[in-house]
C-alpha cells in the first residue's frame, strides 16, 4: 500500500526539501525530480530490527540536539524508529577499514535494504522504494571515509558537525547547512577531526550499486 504522503511528515517534509534544492541548485535539478518521485511512490514497511552500535549510541543524541535546518527537522522525526547499519565487511581485517567501521554507521530511511553489514541483525527501511536509497550517517570524530566511487548519483545534507570532504581532487570543509552533491562516478572521502558528523543522504540512482574503494 502506498504511504499517505500528505499524512505522513517525514515523507511529505523530505519531498517539499528535495523541491526547495532543486529551485535552489540547477545542477540537482533532474536528481531532486527523481528523489520528488520516487518518494511520492513510497510504501511504509513493517518495523524490523532497529541495531545500534556504539558510535551511535554516544554521538547520535548531542548531533540531533544541534542539527540545523530541514535535514535536522526531517532527522529528528525518524531518528527513534531506525536501525543502524555498518558498511564494507568485505573489508574486515584492514586496519583504516576496521577503525571507519567502528567509528561509522548509517541508518536506511528508504529503500529495498541496507548495503550488507555483516551483521546477524540487519535493519529494514521505513520505507520501500526500488529507485532511491536515502538515510542518516553518523561519522565520529577522527575518522576517514576513504576514497571510493560508485554509480549512484548522490546528495549529502550536513545536519551537524564539520568534516573535510573530498570531491574529485578537490578538498573543502563542510558544516553544518551544507549541501555535497556527487554525480554519478564523482571520486569522494570524508575525514572528521575533533567532532562528529551527522548527515542525511540520497541516492537518485542506481540505489542498489556497491562502492568501490581506491586505493591510489
Amino acid at each position: 500500500m502506498r504511504a499517505p504522503v500528505d499524512h505522513d511528515p517525514f515523507l511529505a517534509g523530505f519531498i517539499g526539501f528535495a523541491r526547495a534544492e532543486a529551485g535552489r541548485d540547477p545542477a540537482m535539478a533532474d536528481a531532486m525530480a527523481d528523489l520528488v518521485d520516487a518518494l511520492g511512490r513510497c510504501r511504509p514497511l513493517e518495523a524490523g530490527p532497529r541495531p545500534t552500535y556504539p558510535v551511535v549510541d554516544e554521538h547520535l543524541g548531542s548531533c540531533l540536539a544541534a542539527a540545523v535546518g530541514a535535514p535536522g527537522e526531517l532527522l529528528r522525526l525518524v531518528a527513534d524508529r531506525v536501525g543502524w547499519a555498518i558498511p564494507y565487511p568485505e573489508h574486515i581485517g584492514e586496519p583504516d577499514m576496521d577503525h571507519m567501521r567502528a567509528n561509522y554507521a548509517y541508518a536506511p530511511i528508504v529503500g529495498t535494504s541496507p548495503i550488507s553489514s555483516g551483521d546477524l541483525e540487519e535493519p529494514s527501511p521505513l520505507y520501500a522504494s526500488d529507485d532511491v536509497f536515502a538515510g542518516a550517517v553518523v561519522q565520529g570524530p577522527g575518522v576517514t571515509y576513504p576514497s571510493h566511487v560508485h554509480k549512484a548519483t548522490e546528495a549529502f545534507w550536513v545536519a551537524a558537525g564539520t568534516a573535510d570532504w573530498q570531491m574529485g581532487d578537490a578538498w573543502t570543509s563542510r558544516g553544518p547547512g551544507a549541501t555535497i552533491f556527487h554525480p554519478t562516478g564523482t571520486r569522494h572521502a570524508t575525514v572528521t577531526t575533533d567532532e562528529p558528523q551527522l548527515t542525511l543522504f540520497a541516492w537518485t540512482s542506481d540505489a542498489d550499486c556497491v562502492p568501490v574503494i581506491i586505493r591510489f
